[in-house]
């Protein structure tokens, strides 16, 4: 079978030579799920070529150079890493890591179940033994199921928020030990020097949010987060840095910062120094929020969809297009297995409007086998997608322990449930995604036992997704098959730009309200309360305000 660009050049000669319509060999050719192959383009590396591969035209060795360059500068900039001031901001940041590593934390954690990421931060400067300690610690009180004797605090951690947390508190350390005349710019403080004690100093957060200014050029609401999270330390009676006050031994002055007389102050007065931490953090927050600014707008990749009249049926633009793509399953298996799973990965987030987590945990049973028991669910904190003999149809359960919003007035303690509708062939995707395409992409690797799982290689750890190579489906998702190509004619909206997951729920939210103006009828959707909706959720345009009226009062004239 034909594969390459060589191939198809000659071919369209042929068609030539016979006076065939162009294209005709082409028409016969089964699609592979992935682009031609071609070899010698000078312009590009191998490595980068994979990468965009699928998003050149197939006549892309025989154009011209200034056509080859503009092909690329598009594909790089709008397909490939999303032309956002976020995204910009975040591929230039990236490349100067600067966070501390916390190794070995797994390993003090017995029970919590923190999973920190450590393949791509390698090259990170290590945490000193004492911090990580400390963190340790800090994590154990905040994830232990019973608080240890004699502490007391208000809240608990799951082992995302503490690995999230972590991660947080690896950047300030990071920032405070780099080097100031380096590319990061930071305050060069010794590593025997750091420790969580560090935190009830006004003058350590106050340097720590200039430098994340200067940094990014204005402050946003991650600064006004993490100092809730400093006050929620110090907070009286349940402050864990309250509750610790021997770690003020851990002190040295630091020039600029710490000086000896505010050590031995501290030391002198533990609870005076975090009440007032408390005070000039409260303070601070509210000095933020006037001037914080939006940074990651998560409305702007998709706002070619939320502007559309029924946003929803635009997104449903996106699987018809993979649909229409598919590979032959019989010539191509693998690629049309990952392509079924492209496909219901986005139907099935459009219909239940899950966040990432709940979506890439979400367990399967084959309709051969008895479902999970919802206490057991309870104790997994996931939900199943099984098959309903009563209802007759494919069902989706997921306890309320489960979601991140688990005690809103949206669930009432009472587990989600709902019957997914046989509706665009969702049913035939599901069989076969069961019975062949998802036994395909596992392999030889064990069964995670969750409905979505990677295409396993030999370089695969485990065939489950995480946070961000869930994100990162989704994303090329978008990319193959959502931005519109004008080079290629493949992808289904113009204008798109790559996004993940979460966006999905903006998308059903902003459809109903645009289609029926309700706040509460919206966050039906999403697993939300009308407030949360209004506040976050609904890109809700005046003029779509004024059209929901105009439409009850037309009816008047209408009739008349």
């Amino acid at each position: 079978m034909p594969s390459n660009a060589v191939s198809f050049t000659a071919l369209q000669a042929i068609e030539r030579r016979y006076r065939l319509p162009a294209g005709y060999f082409e028409a016969k050719v089964e699609r592979r799920g992935r682009t031609r192959t071609a070899k010698g383009v000078a312009p590009i590396a191998p490595s980068e070529r994979r990468r965009l591969a699928w998003h050149l035209p197939d006549d892309f060795p025989r154009r011209s150079a200034a056509e080859q360059e503009e092909i690329l500068t598009w594909v790089r900039e709008v397909v490939i890493s999303g032309s956002t001031d976020y995204r910009r901001f975040q591929a230039g940041a990236s490349k100067t890591r600067y966070a501390l590593r916390f190794v070995g934390l797994n390993a003090k954690l017995v029970g919590a179940g923190v999973t920190l990421p450590s393949a791509r931060s390698s090259a990170l400067t290590v945490a000193p033994e004492r911090l990580r300690s400390e963190m340790a610690d800090l994590l154990r009180f905040k994830t232990a199921t019973l608080t240890a004797r004699g502490l007391r605090r208000t809240g608990v951690w799951n082992a995302e928020t503490a690995a999230q947390k972590v991660e947080h508190f690896a950047l300030m350390f990071g920032a405070l030990a780099a080097d100031p005349d380096g590319e990061i710019v930071g305050c060069g403080v010794d590593l025997d020097k750091l420790t969580l004690a560090l935190l009830v100093f006004p003058a350590v957060w106050d340097w720590y949010l200039s430098w994340r200014e200067k940094r990014r050029g204005f402050y946003t609401s991650w600064e006004a987060d993490m100092l809730s999270i400093a006050l929620s330390l110090v907070r009286a009676e349940t402050g864990w840095l309250r509750q610790t006050p021997s770690l003020a031994n851990h002190l040295a002055p630091i020039s600029g910062l710490v000086s000896s007389d505010d050590i031995a102050s501290a030391k002198d007065d533990w609870d005076a120094a975090c009440d007032a931490m408390h005070r000039h953090g409260r303070s601070r927050i509210k000095e933020i929020s006037r001037v914080a600014r939006v940074h990651r707008d998560p409305f702007e990749p998709i706002m070619p969809i939320l502007e559309a009249a029924k946003p929803l049926a635009e997104y449903r633009k996106i699987t018809d297009e993979i649909v229409r793509l598919m590979p032959n399953e019989k010539t191509h298996p693998k690629a049309a297995a990952e392509a079924v799973r492209s496909f219901l990965m986005l139907r099935l987030g459009l219909h239940l409007g899950l966040r990432q987590r709940n979506l890439r945990e979400l367990l399967v049973c084959p309709r051969d086998r008895i479902p999970t028991t919802e206490r057991r669910l309870e104790e997994l904190r996931r939900g199943e997608l099984r098959w309903n003999a009563r209802e007759s149809g494919w069902e989706v359960l997921i306890p309320s322990i489960a979601f991140k919003n688990a005690h809103s007035s949206f669930f009432g303690s009472k587990p989600f449930r709902l019957v997914l509708p046989d509706l665009g062939g969702l049913y035939g995707m599901i069989e076969a995604w069961i019975t062949r395409h998802r036994r395909r992409l596992l392999g030889p690797a064990s069964d995670p036992g969750t409905f979505f799982v990677k295409t396993v290689k030999r370089t695969s750890a485990q065939a489950a997704y995480n946070q961000t190579t869930f994100y990162e489906a989704w994303r090329l998702t978008i990319q193959r098959y959502g931005i519109y190509n004008p080079y290629t004619g493949r992808g289904a909206i113009e204008g798109l730009l790559p996004h993940g997951p979460h966006n999905v729920q903006d998308v059903l939210a902003t459809h109903i309200l645009k289609q029926t103006g309700s706040y509460e009828q919206a966050s039906y959707a999403i697993q939300d309360t009308p407030e949360m909706i209004a506040k976050h959720y609904g890109r809700f345009l005046p003029q779509d305000k004024a059209a929901i009226a105009a439409k009850i009062l037309n009816q008047v004239w209408a009739a008349a």
